[in-house]
């Protein structure tokens, strides 16, 4: 129970609906359980077949029929509002998970996502949380009522077998209790089992659904689709037979109940016709019997649908328990406008088992424009992710400023860094806020002059609605150089302290990227800068390289010192400027 307990404290909040619910569901387990037998018993038989054989007027018979819809209307009112504060405390509680939830995942680092695709959580927020809403829907309307119910219907059948002198009938339901047990046992560890595997798969489902999506060029020119097909259509088959294999154990319970409540019904009606029992007595015994075997029933399948869920909890307490591999100082260290002075000491980096970054030492003065320089997989981009603190080192540290980045807050820290990634990323918003995000309080006039010297300010005014054109999902309806040039006026707009350009012009046309890398060297002024580059036509005018061959630093210069001291860096040159 203990990984349940942590939901505790969404329930909290909403005590007094709760309570007020559970009142009121008491009431109509009260009013079902042994109000409908008690009609039964006294109203029917009062009606006809007086006791004294007394003839009653209309009225008198008519008050005394009235009982009966003042149960059900008892019945009626407490059954819907203890449902409906039910149905309020659960989706509030519902929300609070679902904001948690995406809350937490804003909090974690990348090496979170590298564990986990963006389907699979996907399917966390909405397919788990949805199938847990579901079943505390069903599970916070009857948890009381069915209990209740069972006792009041159990109370009276008591009181009716004592008064009448009947105890058959008790030890009758005494002996059916352990089978209604039976079902729960038979299906439940298969049943976790299978549901977990369930929704596993559907998030494989989600994912490849994503993949497919974004895919969708390489898809086309590949002809990829009857494979895609293939591959989509053998999950969801699996995710098929796993929801039979679930729908096979869950109605196995069903059956199994209602024999056995059709088999004690015909043992009280033998004995009953044996006994030479009065109608209304067995008619009231009969009905209290259902009113315990019903409500019963309804709490097996509530267990067997929390077995269902227990795998949804299990997944969502993955991502709320998650521990950041990147935590958060329990102190953090006050830091305004950084200088940029970065410091490597000893730095070793490994994703998972695979060594990227070995005994990385250097020291880049503030405001120093840094090229990083090597071949694919050389460990250029590990490196500047350490420094914007996406990774923790595996050993060694990293500090800015002479301050240790894991003593800074996350928050400070990015308040002073600015990237621009080989593929930027622009939300489904308009060309202006998609700007402006980068400095939500800024005025459109430095919005207009961000655009501008990103070289983007002209065709945004030649688009449909200007800067309030809506770029669409992941600003497809832009091209490369055009969303290249948007995140690169998102820099120019936030002004950071320490900027890291990851192949930022790659997606530019040759005249545009003439203008970008202008820019660039305009934003190289006063700043400490990484750049990433294949190509050395970008990095003409910065004034350091740090050289990586194979996670290791090589080489820290100028162009003209590495090229006569490093061959690594003279090779890599070479190979591309002059083709040999």
């Amino acid at each position: 129970m203990k990984k349940y307990s942590r939901y505790i404290k969404y329930v909290k909040p909403r005590v007094w609906y709760l309570v007020l619910a559970l009142f009121l569901g008491l009431l109509f387990g009260a009013s079902s359980g042994f109000g409908m037998p008690a009609i039964f018993k006294y109203v029917l038989k009062e009606i006809f077949n007086p006791s004294d054989g007394t003839t009653y007027t209309l009225w008198h018979v008519f008050g005394v029929a009235m009982f009966i819809p003042f149960i059900f209307l008892v019945r009626a009112i407490t059954g819907y509002f203890s449902g409906y504060l039910m149905s309020f405390v659960s989706l509030d509680v519902l929300r609070s998970i679902k904001y948690d939830l995406f809350s937490s995942v804003q909090d974690y680092p990348l090496s979170f996502f590298d564990k986990h695709t963006t389907g699979d959580l996907f399917v966390r927020l909405t397919s788990d949380t949805a199938l847990v809403q579901t079943i505390l829907l069903s599970f916070a309307s009857e948890m009381l009522r069915q209990p209740v119910q069972v006792i009041g219907a159990l109370s009276f059948l008591v009181y009716m077998c004592l008064t009448q002198g009947e105890v058959v009938f008790l030890l009758v339901f005494i002996a059916a209790v352990p089978f209604c047990i039976i079902p729960v046992q038979l299906v439940r560890k298969n049943f976790k089992r299978y549901a977990k595997m369930s929704q596993e798969s559907t998030g494989d489902i989600a994912q490849q659904f994503n993949e497919n999506l974004a895919a969708s060029h390489e898809v086309r020119i590949f002809n990829l689709q009857n494979s895609q097909k293939e591959k989509f259509n053998k999950t969801n088959i699996k995710v098929q037979n796993l929801m039979l294999k679930i729908a096979k154990f869950e109605l196995m319970q069903q059956p199994m109940m209602e024999f056995l409540a059709a088999t004690m019904v015909s043992i009280t009606f033998v004995y009953a016709y044996k006994a030479k029992i009065g109608f209304e007595t067995f008619a009231a015994i009969g009905m209290a019997l259902y009113f315990t075997i019903d409500p019963i029933k309804r709490i097996v399948r509530m267990v067997t649908d929390f077995i269902k869920i227990t795998p949804s909890f299990e997944r969502l307490n993955e991502v709320l328990d998650y521990v950041s591999t990147v935590p958060e100082p329990e102190n953090p260290v006050k830091v305004g406008a950084l200088r940029g002075e970065i410091k490597f000491d000893n730095v070793n980096f490994a994703y998972a088992d695979k060594p990227v970054l070995h005994n990385a030492t250097i020291t880049i003065p503030a405001g120093t424009s840094c090229a990083l320089v090597g071949a694919s997989g050389a460990g250029k981009s590990t490196f500047a992710k350490l420094a914007m603190r996406f990774y923790d080192p595996t050993s060694g540290s990293v500090s800015i400023d002479g301050i240790n980045l894991k003593d800074m807050s996350s928050f400070d820290l990015r308040k002073n860094l600015g990237s621009v990634p080989q593929y930027p990323v622009l939300f489904n918003d308009t060309v202006y806020n998609n700007i402006a995000l980068a400095k939500p309080d800024a005025t459109k006039e430095e919005v207009y002059e961000a655009a501008k010297a990103a070289y983007a300010h002209d065709f945004i005014m030649e688009l449909e609605n200007g800067y309030d054109t809506c770029v669409g999902e992941r600003g497809d309806r832009l091209s490369g150089g055009q969303k290249q040039r948007i995140a690169i006026a998102r820099v120019f707009l936030k002004n950071p302290p320490i900027l890291v350009l990851d192949e930022a012009t790659s997606a530019l046309d040759v005249n545009s990227e003439a203008f970008i890398q202008k820019a660039i060297d305009n934003l190289m002024q006063s700043r400490t800068m990484f750049i990433i580059a294949h190509r050395f036509s970008t990095i003409r005018n910065v004034q350091k390289i740090i050289v990586f061959d194979e996670g290791n630093i090589v080489g820290f210069g100028s162009h003209d010192e590495l090229y006569k001291t490093c061959p690594t860096y003279k090779a890599l040159y070479d190979k591309q400027i002059m083709g040999c």
